[in-house]
């Protein structure tokens, strides 16, 4: 490491000088930086005092000597000095103040960055010893003194204390300024000054809260640019997972805005800006953001089903998240009963989950059992229905993007499968239709045939026109996955 260069350029504080080799020694930053400087500077007197005291007595074949040694000892380029010892031995030492002055000015740089321990040379005060002497460090310019240090220490507690949390990370936003110096002085040991301030305050907080320092999965992430003291919290959403069932049919599962205003409220949606009234989203949620007190939330469902449709048996499962709470821990229970006496939605098996739930319920495909009825425009015989069951189970599905749902989907041919089919006839030209398949198969196009864009259909087996009179979830098979 250049010691010289660096100082010279930089006049790091020990604190900083020390972060250079951050990763080697198991010390403080200070203590390790005051001790390569210390070590330096030792260096360099002694050499000082050598060369002066041989020049004296007029002893340059010993100076010579002397100032081969000090080349060799500063093989790592330290600073201009060895090119100076050269020039003056070719000139067999006839410029000794030369030598001497450029010693005394690497002995300055490292005095300059902080190392008041350097007095002088002979007795005489060349350098500063007033130890309360400003350190105008341009790594970290004073982040570390006390006072920084509290003031924003009192500005996070002071936004800490609206929220509930057990964890909480510091990260440090640094300036532009800051980043370019760190690549400039970069050494393969050093450590980011992000690394200790975030350390140091991490313990401030800590000490101060008696909360703990989570890096994985905190519940609150300090932002602090210690530059200028701005402090803003991101407050992490909490998840709240279990399974729903819609009981009745004509809500949607998620809030959908109206088609006129996009959500701003028109005289179509009395100005609501909703297409309708409620949706299991709401019903669900809004106990929760009550309760919870987040700013937002997002609902995530193991697939959806149609308006018209029930969801029902086990429930489907689902992911509540809710952003920026103040309060992270609730009594679920009774969330769950204020939920399930609005009759139409219920939830069952609440309890907390991790962001990771919210991955694996939008995008794991889950096999599904759904019951229809089907009514045909013509009477279907016995003979027929057992048909249907022997062309439709254990059988693969060619299904094109639906007609109703194109303008939303892309235009694709899927391949689901079906694997159980079970009939039970109702009239002469309604029977029930159960069916255990995988999830991403239309059911009522199943039916139908959607013009020939799914193959087979029962439309196309019965060779009648069929269509899904309703039809409910009876099972989202998650155990399956």
């Amino acid at each position: 490491m250049d010691i010289i260069g660096i100082l010279k350029d930089y006049p790091l504080c020990h604190r900083c000088f020390g972060r250079l080799c951050g990763k080697v020694l198991h010390t403080s930053n200070y203590e390790r930086g005051k001790s390569i400087k210390m070590a330096k500077a030792m260096e360099l007197e002694s050499k000082l005092y050598s060369l002066m005291e041989k020049y004296d007595d007029g002893n340059n074949e010993d100076i010579d000597k002397d100032n081969d040694d000090y080349k060799d000892n500063n093989n790592d380029k330290d600073n201009d000095t060895n090119h100076n010892l050269d020039a003056c031995n070719n000139n067999k030492g006839n410029d000794m103040d030369k030598i001497l002055q450029k010693i005394k000015e690497d002995l300055y740089y490292i005095h300059r960055s902080g190392l008041l321990e350097i007095k002088g040379i002979n007795g005489e005060e060349e350098y500063s010893t007033n130890e309360n002497m400003e350190i105008n460090c341009p790594w970290c310019k004073s982040i570390f003194n006390e006072k920084n240090l509290n003031d924003i220490l009192e500005g996070a507690l002071s936004l800490l204390k609206d929220y509930q949390y057990d964890s909480f990370l510091v990260g440090t936003i640094l300036p532009k300024d800051i980043k370019k110096l760190e690549e400039e002085i970069r050494t393969p040991y050093m450590e980011s000054i992000r690394q200790e301030f975030n350390r140091v305050m991490g313990r401030l907080l800590v000490e101060n809260t008696g909360k703990i320092v989570d890096k994985q999965n905190p519940d609150i992430v300090i932002k602090i640019n210690p530059y200028n003291k701005k402090i803003e919290l991101q407050v992490n959403s909490i998840f709240i997972k279990g399974r729903y069932r819609k009981l009745i049919r004509g809500i949607p599962q998620t809030k959908w805005p109206c088609n006129h205003c996009r959500g701003k409220g028109c005289e179509n949606c009395n100005y609501t800006g909703k297409r309708y009234n409620t949706s299991v989203e709401e019903i669900i949620a809004e106990p929760f953001m009550e309760v919870f007190k987040g700013k937002d939330e997002s609902f995530h469902g193991a697939g959806r089903e149609d308006i018209d449709v029930r969801m029902l048996g086990k429930g489907r499962p689902f992911v509540l998240q809710i952003k920026e709470p103040k309060i992270r821990k609730a009594n679920l229970e009774e969330i769950k009963e204020k939920i399930n006496r609005s009759g139409s939605v219920e939830v069952l098996n609440l309890e907390y989950g991790i962001k990771r739930d919210v991955v694996f319920f939008k995008n794991e495909p889950h096999r599904k059992t759904y019951l229809a009825v089907v009514e045909c425009e013509e009477e279907v015989s016995n003979e027929e229905l057992l048909k249907v069951v022997k062309n439709l189970e254990n059988s693969s599905i060619d299904q094109r993007t639906p007609l109703r749902v194109s303008h939303r989907r892309a235009d694709l041919i899927r391949v689901r499968r079906v694997y159980d089919v079970e009939v039970n006839r109702i009239d002469p030209k309604t029977f029930e239709l159960k069916i255990y398949c995988d999830g991403g198969l239309y059911i009522k196009e199943l039916i139908s045939g959607d013009e020939n864009r799914t193959l087979p259909s029962v439309s196309e087996i019965l060779n009648k026109k069929c269509k899904c009179k309703t039809l409910d979830v009876l099972e989202v098979h998650d155990e399956d996955v």
